[in-house]
């Protein structure tokens, strides 16, 4: 339990967590919802193989916009409502981040390599899916402090779980963009070549 504890102090202030069985959770409330928000993101991801068309539609990206607003009031603590609040707030942050992540790494790759297929357009259940997802997170949040009793292993787990599938993300995004630059350098390179002669 400890050792959990001490690495996420190197990412959590962990100053308001909630307790399980007499145990602190490695995170505070807010960083609990955003490892959450990122793991659930990732698992609706990939089951539903969205992440294989880049970004969202116009009303998916403005939706998430505005989810993230309404997280940063309390991110920034202009509104540090009750532990649902923070919770939600994380939630919606890990959401989004992921969704952006695995969107925006994956137009990047295709942008790279031309002779790919372009971008799918996200059909119209998934956009649904998509707008939906912030108010589901919002109502989850609600759930969670009465499923706190699962067990602090069980937490513990899914904040892991949590931060590997952020990483991951960010991984990818990372590659995605040092392939289009590295590609785009070599565009400029080979037309700088030609003009030359």
């Amino acid at each position: 339990m400890q050792a959990l504890t001490d690495i996420f102090s190197h990412f959590c202030g962990q100053g308001s967590c909630f307790v399980v069985g007499g145990a602190a959770l490695p995170v505070c409330q807010r960083c609990l919802g955003l490892y959450l928000g990122a793991l659930l993101t990732a698992g609706w991801l990939a089951a539903s193989g969205i992440w294989r068309r880049g970004l969202g539609s116009w009303s998916v990206f403005l939706v998430n916009e505005l989810t993230l607003l309404a997280a940063m009031l309390g991110g920034a603590h202009v509104w540090d409502g009750p532990p649902v609040w923070k919770l939600t707030c994380g939630l919606w942050t890990g959401h989004v981040m992921l969704l952006w992540l695995v969107g925006g790494g994956g137009h990047l790759w295709r942008l790279s390599r031309p002779a790919r297929p372009a971008q799918l357009p996200w059909r119209t259940g998934e956009k649904l899916q998509g707008l939906a997802a912030p108010l589901l997170l919002a109502g989850l949040a609600q759930i969670v402090p009465l499923l706190l009793p699962i067990g602090w292993a069980v937490w513990a787990l899914a904040v892991a779980a949590g931060s590997v599938a952020l990483a991951v993300a960010v991984g990818g995004a990372t590659a995605a963009l040092g392939t289009y630059l590295a590609v785009g350098v070599r565009r400029v390179r080979r037309r700088a070549s030609l003009i030359r002669g």
